[in-house]
């Protein structure tokens, strides 16, 4: 049975004119599929409280007399 994400990517590649060999098509759906659940975790914001790379605030220098 076809699922959705399947016709998604049968789609892409029908509008990109894309062509995959046969031996080569399960690969390639899995690839999109993890794509596919990498891009949806990655759209997902990440508070500023909980990003593990939050850029740094520095002091303002002192001014010397």
């Amino acid at each position: 049975m076809t699922t959705e994400m399947e016709l998604d990517f049968q789609a892409a590649l029908r509008v990109a004119g894309i062509t995959i060999a046969p031996e080569r098509y399960a690969i390639m759906l899995d690839a999109y599929r993890s794509w596919r659940a990498l891009a949806e975790v990655l759209d997902e914001p990440t508070p500023y409280a909980h990003e593990p790379a939050t850029a740094p605030h520095p002091v303002a220098s002192p001014v010397r007399a």
